[in-house]
């Protein structure tokens, strides 16, 4: 286990040493530092939320060799998509990284099964809905970026054998799901579950559409996977440091993945914290 002293930890270390008590350590700790953590993280997670993104590229980008891929399912006219291509070039990774984007650009399609519907009425999805501008995009992409390729068509026809075997070379670090439907959903693990290494983050956008019910939408192919529907072998564990307060972000566990990642340095020394007091203080 790696240790995680950053320069918070120290701070807190330092208040913690000038305290007399433990009882007013404990006190000032809870009352203060825990109340006020308590406030950011429940009013900070409520708005759209990317930078998860730029944490995931930072995290290869310092702790792992190689080129990688990030597929996003759902693309519609790109709102996510180029937010993206902006954190790969902020992070100075352009080089090691290519986006992909996925989507019709027709909108929604027909209800296929009874897992994408509404259980509370009015609150279906539309078809046509969510439509996209594939030449605008494309265009616009193309002035700014080059590490990108969009692929037009239903996921099951675009998830092709020679896509999917390039992902050997440049496994996914990020899988953004923003498929509305659970039988979209379904479409994209079917396919590409073998190439998803132990690791990979997955965000479901649409995870809270009947109100996170396992028997619709996005958490309904979450659940199938953590029981064995898809296959055995795999698992989606919730990443609680990238979610904060939501459930939308998860580590995909693969004990039958095709490629691996490669960590750039391994532990090293021993990371055991030594007792100094009994407070909430480190």
């Amino acid at each position: 286990m790696e240790g995680r002293e950053g320069g918070f930890y120290k701070i807190l270390r330092g208040i913690g040493s000038v305290i007399p008590t433990t009882y007013l350590k404990t006190f000032i700790y809870l009352n203060g530092i825990a109340a006020f953590r308590k406030f950011l993280y429940k009013s900070i997670g409520t708005f759209y939320r990317v930078d998860h993104v730029y944490d995931v590229i930072m995290e290869f980008k310092e702790n792992y060799n190689g080129s990688f891929s990030i597929l996003e399912f759902g693309v519609a006219d790109g709102y996510s998509f180029t937010k993206k291509l902006n954190a790969i070039r902020y992070l100075k990774m352009e080089d090691r990284i290519i986006t992909h984007g996925f989507d019709t650009f027709e909108g929604l399609p027909d209800l296929t099964e009874q897992a994408d519907n509404a259980l509370v009425k009015g609150a279906e999805w539309v078809k046509g809905t969510y439509h996209g501008r594939y030449e605008n995009l494309l265009n616009y992409c193309r002035s700014k970026y080059k590490n990108f390729e969009l692929h037009k068509g239903l996921f099951e026809e675009t998830l092709t054998d020679e896509f999917l075997k390039s992902l050997l070379k440049r496994p996914p670090i990020l899988i953004w799901i923003d498929c509305d439907y659970y039988s979209s959903t379904k479409a994209v693990f079917d396919k590409l579950i073998p190439y998803i290494p132990t690791g990979c983050v997955i965000y479901f956008d649409d995870i809270y559409f009947n109100f996170s019910s396992r028997f619709t939408g996005e958490m309904k192919a979450v659940w199938e996977i953590n029981h064995g529907k898809f296959a055995e072998g795999i698992e989606l564990v919730h990443d609680s440091e990238l979610s904060w307060n939501s459930n939308r972000v998860y580590r995909f566990i693969n004990l039958n993945q095709k490629s691996n990642y490669e960590r750039k340095n391994h532990v090293k020394g021993d990371p055991v914290r030594r007792r100094r007091n009994d407070s909430p203080f480190p």
